[in-house]
Formats: C-alpha cells, structure tokens, sequence
C-alpha cells in the first residue's frame, strides 16, 4: 500500500470511527556517515527511515499515534492508539488541526547538487581531510574525529481539512578535530563547512581551521580572579544563545519556565541588540516553508534593539495567550506531539569588526569556548558559572591564550549589558547564530 493509499482510508476509517478531524505527518529520509582514521574507513553507516504519525480530535479531545508500517492492520493500530491516548488526555488545553495558509514562501532546503551522491567520492574527501589535517603542522599527534556525513528527508502534513504539504531538505557536513601537542601541553581545535555540494568541502582550507585553532591555545595560563572587559566571541555567544533559546518559547513562559513571560512591550536587553527567528533563511539548518502544524513561517524579529517584541507560539500557545502563531509549531521528531521551537535564531550583526572590538575594549579577555553549560546553567534564572577559555587583549591586540578560568553571570543580565556587536556573525554546524560581542558585568575566576 503506497502512502496517499494508506493516508485516504486511515481518514476514512478514522471519520467512520468517530473522530470529528484528523491529520497525519510522514517523513523518510536516508544518511550516510563515514568516519576515518590512519588512512582507512572506520565506520561507514547507511541509514534509511520512515515514519508516520496520526492525530485527530475524538470528543473534542486530541489522540495522538504512530507507525512505520503501512498497512491495514497499521490503520487500525493508529485509530485505536489514537482513540486511548484522547480518552486519557487530562489537558483542558484546545488544540487545533489547521485549514492552511492563503501563501507559503519560497525557501532553500534542498540541494540538486546532492543527489545521488557518490559515496566513494565522500570517502576520498574524508581521507583527503585527514592527510591535509596531518601534514598541517608536525605538532598534529592525534585526530579526535575526521568525519563526512549527508543526510535527506522528505515530509509532508495531510489533514481533513484539505490540507496538503511536502518539503524536502538535504545537507553536507565534514569536520575534523585534530590534536596539537608539545612539551606544555596538548590542545585541539575543529575544522568543518556546511555544504550544498561536495566541490565545497574543501579539505586544505578545513584542515587549516582546526590545526590553526589548536595550535593558537598552546601555552595557555590562567590569570587573576576580576572583573575584566570581556568579548564575548562569535562560537561562545552561540553556546549562550542555544543555551537559553527556551526562554523565547510561549510554552515555557505559560508553564512558569521562563521569566520572559508578560514582557513584550519591554526593553530586556541592550538597545544594540536585535534578536531574529528567520524559518526562510537559505540554508539555514531549521529553515523551512510550513511549521509541523502547517501554518506558514515568516521571519520576525523577537527583540528588535532591545526591546521584546514577541514569544514562539505554536498554535496552542498562541491561543491561550490570545495572539497569532509565529509559525513555531515544531516536532522534535515524527513521533513526537508538536512542541514551540525556533527555527534558525540569531542575533543581528553589527558594523564592526573583531579587529575593532579588540580596539575597544583594549585591554581585557576573549571568551572562545565554554563548558559545563549543561550543569552551570539555570535556563529559568538565567544564571550560569562555566569553565571558560580564551585569550588575554592587551592594547587591542591578542596577547596570549588563557584557560582555567571560571566565568559567571546572569543571561538576562548579559542581554542587557552587551554594548558592541560585531559583524562576524556565524552558525557554527547550529540552527543559532551569533556575531562577538562587548559585555559588561561578568566576572572572571581564575589563580
């Protein structure tokens, strides 16, 4: 039974067994990821998947179910699951199968030029990155990882409501890790691009960037406990920003899990500080032209110079708050119930360059890298103590790499104290982005 088979008598069968609307979600999609080492394939992994999910409305209450077989026994499965989990819903929450936009906008996801990849073409870049990393610099004693990988998928949402949409993405990464060491140590760094075709992988340039990242951290020292004036660089501040991303979501802030909540209309942040949700970004890792509740995307400005325009919503949210959806409405998988998310997030960049904030703060410290971010961050409070590494500014210039310090803050605090922004934004292999920034009020723990 093919899918718009099984997808016409699973709604007929479901209207038949009292459902008042219903909808289904499928996605498939094949990976392949391969991994080197000495000059050989260590792992070669080919996957394919599929999945489909169903939810409908039975006594006004929403059922949700999944499978990845098509077939009639399947049908039955899914309407019954269904029927149980509406029947046990104890949410006096509405939840909405939706009709459709009037427009969906254009979007880049999917790559031509990726089709029908080679795989022995893929393997002959992953070993080339590997050799190119080695030959880099005789510091280079180890590879922590020399990966290639590409992934695709396919999906669409179909309801009662005539409802009918398909998108498809695909995507090209390749990272290496190389490992530097001398007599004070050893440090690595990471190389990778994100690819819409293989002649982009390029892998002298890749090899460059890690092994230069590496061997920029050898020698590092601690320094004095203080308050310094601090950059907080590009890959750092998107740590923060992931980090904390749910404090944007309506749900959080409905469910008391983000003290955003209430404030739009507010200044939360510096007035340089503009902060985007953008689903329409060409390549962007989220990007897409319907939400998983099908509602169409748009980019929107959450915080536009400081002050707090909006919350995500899903359609659910968006109700109970009274407002439209953003078109946030997203699943973290086929099987999962739809969720508030955001898509490709990112704070604006400014005009200056890192050369230019270096300049400004003068003398002062480089945030580069965090860690424990799991475990030292608060995402309710915001508050957060992280091991950090980095570099030592003095008069405007890199003086020498630091490492073993602590640095602590409050994130709702860092928003507002943020006072440049470079024009250096990145994605570094995330759907978050972040140029470097100038930021008052966060201490350092060091000797």
């Amino acid at each position: 039974m093919n899918f718009l088979e099984f997808k016409d008598l699973l709604f007929e069968k479901a209207m038949n067994n009292g459902f008042s609307e219903c909808e289904v979600y499928h996605s498939d999609g094949e990976s392949i990821s391969i991994s080197v080492y000495n000059g050989e394939v260590e792992k070669y992994n080919l996957s394919k998947s599929f999945g489909l999910s169903f939810r409908g409305k039975v006594n006004n209450k929403m059922g949700y179910s999944y499978t990845e077989i098509l077939d009639e026994a399947a049908i039955d499965m899914l309407i019954n699951s269904a029927k149980n989990s509406a029947n046990l819903s104890e949410s006096d929450d509405e939840t909405f199968i939706y009709e459709g936009d009037e427009k969906y906008s254009k979007v880049k996801t999917y790559s031509e030029e990726l089709e029908n990849i080679d795989p022995a073409k893929m393997i002959d870049k992953a070993l080339e990155l590997e050799g190119e990393t080695k030959k880099y610099s005789d510091k280079v004693v180890n590879l922590k990882g020399c990966k290639i990988s590409y992934a695709s998928s396919n999906y669409g949402i179909y309801n009662t409501k005539g409802l009918a949409l398909t998108n498809k993405d695909n995507l090209l990464t390749s990272y290496v890790v190389p490992v530097v060491g001398d007599e004070s140590g050893k440090n690595d760094g990471v190389g990778y691009v994100i690819a819409s075709s293989l002649d982009e992988v390029n892998p002298q340039q890749i090899a460059k960037e890690g092994v230069e990242e590496a061997l920029a951290k050898m020698g590092a020292r601690s320094i004095d406990s203080g308050n310094y004036n601090i950059i907080m660089y590009n890959e750092a501040m998107v740590q923060i920003l992931e980090t904390f991303a749910s404090t944007f979501s309506g749900d959080a802030a409905q469910k008391g899990l983000s003290l955003l909540k209430g404030k739009e209309g507010e200044m939360i942040a510096s007035d340089v500080v503009t902060i985007i949700d953008d689903p329409l970004m060409d390549g962007g890792l989220s990007s897409a032209p319907f939400d998983d509740e099908g509602v169409a995307t748009f980019s929107k400005e959450l915080v536009s110079n400081g002050k707090l325009n909006t919350l995500l919503h899903n359609l659910k949210t968006a109700h109970k708050q009274g407002v439209k959806t953003t078109g946030n409405g997203f699943k973290a998988s086929y099987a999962s119930s739809v969720g508030v998310s955001e898509s490709n997030l990112y704070l604006q960049k400014g005009e200056k360059s890192f050369e230019d904030l270096m300049k400004e703060i003068n003398e002062g410290v480089i945030i580069t890298d965090l860690a424990g971010l799991h475990s030292g961050a608060n995402v309710v409070s915001g508050d957060f103590s992280l091991a950090a590494k980095g570099f030592y500014v003095q008069d405007g210039k890199k003086s020498f790499p630091v490492e073993q310090i602590t640095v602590a803050g409050n994130y709702f605090d860092l928003l507002k104290s943020i006072k440049s922004v470079g024009n250096d934004l990145k994605f570094p292999m995330s759907n978050v982005g972040s140029p470097s920034v100038i930021v008052d009020g966060l201490s350092i723990a060091g000797k």
